[in-house]
């Protein structure tokens, strides 16, 4: 239980013993939840040549907006 100050009460040795045995009985009884980042397959390594291809499309993205942005404003004040 957490007190109302966010401090966990400490743990006594009955309660280690159970959480060691429970540990204990489920060693190699199948596949850990816990994945090392090295085996992880969901991000790939960022290549030099695409991330500036990105930057490159998202500038002329941003520039692109901008300049719609002021053919809307100026079409606005002119009305």
């Amino acid at each position: 239980m957490v007190s109302g100050s966010g401090h966990h009460p400490p743990v006594t040795e009955g309660i280690a013993e159970v959480m060691i045995k429970d540990i204990k009985s489920g060693e190699g009884r199948g596949a850990t939840s816990e994945v090392p980042l090295a085996f992880q397959t969901g991000r790939q390594p960022v290549d030099p040549v695409v991330l500036g291809q990105a930057r490159r499309q998202m500038t002329m993205f941003g520039i692109f907006a901008i300049v719609v942005l002021a053919v809307l404003l100026a079409v606005w004040w002119s009305a």
